[in-house]
């Protein structure tokens, strides 16, 4: 192993813990401060607040001791507090993680045998991204979405949806708009084969569908309009053409609706809707025409 490999190692694993602990410092500074001054703030509003203490206080007095009453809006609130100083946590890791995994040099695509350090080198920049969820606890519903790998580096365009798919090498990643990325499906700028590692940017259109489980390989490229069918391969460098429906390994031209969107039938919408006639497509009515 390289001094490099071995230093951008210690690297990382040090960065790591200096990351957790700039990030804790403001969360329990946060936590200080309430013990401090939350009552005291809470006590200036009176009104209902104050009466509510003394009415615990009339009720259960007896019962609790005297820090309850001292402490009685920090002992009351502190759930709140808990989550609201951990999300504090979480924004301070992110920014970090973010900033010290750029010291790890980027590997530029390609493919790089396993002799060299660039396998080690991209997986020790690829740490920071995937454990951040891991940190997250109540909060992890929310990482694995567009948020996390956006911050990251991939490219997601407007309207895009990640439906608790799996994005690696999120910096080799560009979606498009309006696209629909499904459930357990992966988008990867990497992968292992024979004696090494290939990199490659993996870019999908606009308005594309990527069906549950599917895999998109590094170097594809998936035009507009196309549909990847649920638990299929797209493999790596592989292009496909707009407005096809990628099945078996085929990109098979879809169709085109013989009836406009806005004027479909609604399913247990009104009967007018039913009844209404089909449009025909333009290439239809040509055929047609040309038959006569």
């Amino acid at each position: 192993m390289k001094l490099r490999t071995i230093f951008y190692g210690i690297y990382m694993v040090v960065s790591i813990l200096v990351s957790i602990t700039v990030a804790i410092v403001p969360a329990i500074a946060s936590v200080l401060i309430a013990y401090e001054h939350i009552d005291r703030i809470v006590g200036l509003w009176g009104g209902i607040f104050a009466a509510y203490e003394q009415w615990v206080n009339d009720v259960f007095g007896w019962l609790l001791p005297q820090i309850v009453f001292d402490k009685f809006w920090f002992i009351l609130l502190f759930p709140t507090l808990i989550f609201v100083c951990y999300a504090i946590f979480l924004a301070v890791l992110a920014v970090m993680f973010r900033l010290v995994r750029k010291g790890i040099p980027y590997v530029e695509d390609g493919f790089h045998p396993l002799e060299t350090d660039a396998w080690l080198l991209y997986e020790f920049r690829e740490v920071f991204y995937l454990i951040f969820p891991y940190f997250a606890w109540f909060f992890s519903i929310f990482f694995d979405v567009k948020g996390r790998h956006t911050w990251f580096g991939a490219k997601l365009g407007s309207g895009t949806i990640v439906g608790n798919g799996r994005i690696m090498t999120p910096e080799r990643i560009t979606v498009g708009n309006n696209s629909l990325i499904g459930y357990g499906s992966v988008l990867t700028g990497h992968m292992y084969e024979g004696k090494g590692i290939y990199m490659n940017q993996c870019k999908i259109g606009n308005n594309v569908v990527i069906g549950g489980y599917a895999i998109v390989f590094p170097g594809a490229e998936i035009g507009d309009n196309v549909i990847v069918a649920a638990n299929s391969v797209v493999p790596k460098d592989r292009v496909i053409p707009p407005n096809t429906l990628w099945l078996h390994g085929k990109a098979i031209p879809r169709k085109k609706p013989k009836v406009p969107f806005e004027e479909a039938p609604v399913l247990g919408g009104p009967v007018s809707l039913h009844k209404k006639e089909l449009v025909e497509a333009p290439e239809d009515m040509e055929n047609s025409n040309g038959t006569k």
